[in-house]
This record gives C-alpha cells, structure tokens and sequence, in this order.
C-alpha cells in the first residue's frame, strides 16, 4: 500500500471563470466497483476517459480528482496551447510529434466546444540577451529542419506586438493559440459522457493491488477495479510510483489588474499574445481575454514558495513595462506544479498489471496531455498506434536524496546564470 499526499495550494488559482458549471461538485461516497478509474481530471485524465468510452461505450468509468476541476495543475498553467514539438528530440522526430500535436489540438479543440470562439493569437519566442538570440538561431534551424512553421521577427515588430521595447528579436511560431486553461479543462469534463462518472474533491489516500483488481481510498469512499489510470502528473510518485525518476516543481504565475484603455492599446494593438522565452528559466508572459498581463517564472523544487515570489514576478514585469501604472502591482499571484524527468521523456505506458501511467509532462502539458491520454487508453486495449516511447524516449534513472535536491540546485543556479535577463 502506498500512503498519498496530494495538492493542497497556498493560493487559489485565480484565473477569470467564464464557464459555469452545470451541476454543484460531487464526491465519492461508499464502496463501488467499476471497469477503470483514472485519477486526475486534468488534461490527461479526461483524455483517457473519453478515449475509454470510444473504446467500449459499455466500459464503467470512474475518474476521481483531489480538488475541483481547474483548481489543480490544469487550470494553474499559463493557457499555451502549442502544436509545435520544441523537446530535445531528433528533426525528423520532432516533424512526426508536430503533426500529432496538430491533430490532438483540433481534436481537443472541437471536443470542448470552444474551437469557434478561440482564435488563434501571436505566439511567440522572444530573446532579451546575446545568448537568447543565439539559442534561437538554433531553435530556427531545428524548426527549419522539422518542417515546424516560424517567422523571424525583429525589435520593431516585438514592440509593436507587445508594447515593450524589451526585446531583441524572436521566433513567431503560427497555429498555436491562448486560452482560459479553466474554461478549457471545465468545458472538456462538462463535455464527457453521462456514463462517465466524476468525482471532485475526492483525494487519493492509497492504491492497493489485490489478486485481480486495484483498490483506490479515498476519504469517504473507495473504488475495485481491474484497471488504473493514473494522471495526476507530479503526484505520481507520491502514491509510490516512479520515485527515483521525477521530481516535482513549482512554478509561479500573476495578473495585473484590468489595464487601462492606454495601456490595453499598447500592449494588444495587433490582438493577443504570448510570449516564451529564450531560456527556459526565463519569464513567459502573456495578454488575457479579460485585459490583463500575466506573467511567470521561476521554479522551487518539492515545495511552494513564500511571498517573495511575488516581489520576483513583480521584477520582471516591471523590467518590460517601467512606465505602466498597472504593471507595478499583481491582483493575484498563485503557485502550481509540473513533473519533470532527468532527460524530458515522460513516464507512460502499463508500469504495473493493470496499472497505467502518464505523468512527467515536463511543463509541456495542454496538447501534449491530450494526446498521450488518448494513446494510453489506447495501450490498455492492445491498440497501440502512436510509438510513445520510440517517439518521445523513456525516463533516465535520478539519484536519491540528498543528491537529487543538491543535483536540482547546482543545475537551476547555473541555468538561471545564463538565463540573465532573460529572466
């Protein structure tokens, strides 16, 4: 038996709800038998359960999540919905998870119903530094080679975009869009079958294997079943699975206010946008539907910072917009984890009899989520038809503590060095 804990933010994730859901949360209640339970309905978890009810409409699907649909990772993220394949992955590689990203985001899309009301925006990578714009010297000649298309755009054309004179250059990557991560995960589960059962509010406190079928507890109840999905990314391991091959990471994101009519016509003159950096420590920023700026960075290693971050976020807006009033204050500012592995591969595939795997997202979760959901649903019916691991790679082993947090240090300080400005 493994004990779990599980998310328990210091701050709500307070992006702006537009969706309103139809019914109030429901949680799992007694004992019940069913034919799979995922845990976690983020991107992934409802991935597989669609897919699982495509498969066999007949299945009894349970999905239990630790808090409300959107208050976790899901609806914590930046809202990046990228098609283009950026890993550290071979050209010719690359070109084939593009395409899959292509198609899982417009699958995505039309199955949340939102596909005609979000338009595609400006994303793009940005270099502040020398060394960012040689990274993306390099970034153009692996998109040029995996046929990924881009646009070079210079410093003009970033201020005209953004309305800060920051920037030196950048990389407009076309057919990616922004979204509200919270409308999207909210209109993906309200969009899944009635025979599809989901729990909210329902943590995992163990997972148990007996002779034929898993036992998940949860606080009130507990679900038998022959299968087990687990798509609780960062959690993973604390329900005792692949320990020694992730680590959990927080990241840290904030809204100003509702800027004002000026400062909304200089800073989304040519529509929304988002900005990655050159380095991934630096600081992505992004307009919202609402007429705020976002902005995040940084990364604490197996535990959520303190107020201090918000000073850091505060910094680093203020360094591209120094003569805006609004962009000198957060309204909000919240904390949210990612999964990474040693070398970017994720964690997927059948890790037990019967117990199924997709986490190690690597920041990379929205189309990435969907797509390798849907694939793991497939892999539990024998229907294998995209090569996950020949694709993506598999997981390299990571040290134990003391050494893995000493290993993360050593590593971030470096990184963040030559990150720079970036930042």
């Amino acid at each position: 038996m493994a004990s779990s804990t599980y998310p328990s933010y210091l701050r709500a994730c307070d992006w702006p709800r537009t969706v309103i859901k139809t019914c109030a949360p429901v949680s799992l209640q007694g004992e019940q038998t069913c034919d799979a339970v995922i845990i976690g309905a983020g991107f992934t978890g409802i991935s597989i359960a669609r897919r699982l009810y495509d498969l066999n409409p007949n299945l009894n699907i349970c999905i239990v999540e630790a808090e409300t649909i959107g208050a976790g990772s899901s609806g914590r993220n930046s809202g990046f919905v990228l098609e283009h394949a950026l890993g550290s992955v071979a050209p010719e590689k690359a070109a084939q998870i593009h395409k899959l990203y292509q198609d899982a985001h417009q699958d995505m899309m039309q199955f949340s119903g939102l596909d005609s009301l979000q338009k595609e925006s400006h994303i793009f990578k940005a270099a502040a530094t020398a060394r960012g714009e040689k990274s993306l010297k390099g970034l153009a000649s692996f998109l040029q080679k995996s046929g990924q298309a881009f646009e070079y755009l210079d410093a003009s054309d970033l201020q005209q975009i953004t309305g800060s004179s920051y920037y030196r250059s950048g990389l407009n990557m076309p057919h990616n869009r922004l979204v509200n991560p919270v409308d999207l995960i909210t209109s993906l589960a309200l969009q899944l079958p009635e025979a599809v059962s989901l729990y909210e509010n329902s943590p995992v406190l163990s997972l148990e294997k007996f002779s034929n079928f898993w036992k998940v507890q949860t606080p009130d109840g507990s679900l038998k079943a022959p299968k087990v999905f687990l798509a609780n990314n960062a959690f993973v391991k604390e329900l005792g699975f692949k320990k020694a091959q992730s680590i959990t990471i927080f990241t840290y994101a904030g809204i100003t206010p509702v800027l004002n009519d000026n400062e909304r016509a200089q800073t989304s003159s040519m529509g929304q946008w988002g900005l990655l950096p050159a380095h991934r420590l630096g600081t992505t920023f992004r307009t919202t539907d609402d007429g705020r700026l976002l902005v995040r960075g940084m990364y604490g290693y197996e535990k959520e910072g303190d107020a201090k971050n918000e000073d850091i976020l505060l910094k680093s807006l203020e360094k591209r917009f120094p003569d805006m009033e609004s962009a000198r204050q957060l309204e909000k500012w919240w904390g949210g984890t990612t999964s990474l592995t040693a070398n970017g591969a994720p964690i997927w595939g059948e890790i037990k009899a019967g117990l199924f795997c997709s986490s190690g997202c690597n920041g990379v979760g929205i189309v990435k989520g969907w797509l390798l959901g849907a694939a793991l649903a497939d892999q539990s019916f024998d229907k294998n038809k995209i090569p996950v691991s020949k694709l993506f790679g598999t997981p390299t082993w990571m040290p134990p503590e003391p050494f893995r947090k000493l290993g993360f240090l050593v590593a971030s300080t470096i990184e963040k060095q030559m990150a720079g400005e970036e930042r």
